[in-house]
């Protein structure tokens, strides 16, 4: 299934269950892709990210969110560093976008790899807390 959450950002949803045949338990597999995110770079607009990442975390009901893009670090990065930020906001607390991401390359070395990407987490945590303030 494809959806389009804009015209220059579209996305891919599958969904798979999985049984295993040791066990009987069954898993159910979600899988989203944002299929317009060149490697090294960023999206076109952060209005779309922002409603893709919105998309992730509302899909996203039990069990662990995993993230990985080619490499695992740059556009993964900038996904994680903004779940991190949202979930800040959400919980009202305050964040520090260049400490996220020291700790993310703590436990994983060249988290967001271009200038490029990490700017673009600014643009995205701009432009939420600016809708927010426009809800207020």
């Amino acid at each position: 299934m494809t959806s389009s959450l804009g015209t220059n950002c579209s996305t891919e949803t599958k969904t798979d269950t999985e049984i295993f045949f040791h066990t009987g338990m069954s898993h159910c597999v979600k899988h989203l892709q944002f299929t317009k995110w060149p490697d090294h770079g960023t999206p076109v607009s952060a209005d779309f990210f922002i409603k893709y990442v919105r998309y992730v975390r509302k899909s996203h009901i039990t069990g662990p969110l995993i993230v990985h893009c080619s490499a695992g670090v740059g556009r993964t990065g900038v996904l994680i560093c903004v779940d991190v930020v949202f979930c800040a906001i959400e919980k009202n607390y305050s964040f520090n976008i260049l400490n996220i991401v020291t700790q993310m390359r703590k436990q994983r070395q060249g988290m967001i790899q271009t200038k490029e990407q990490y700017h673009f987490c600014y643009e995205v945590v701009v432009e939420v807390l600016q809708n927010l303030l426009t809800l207020s």
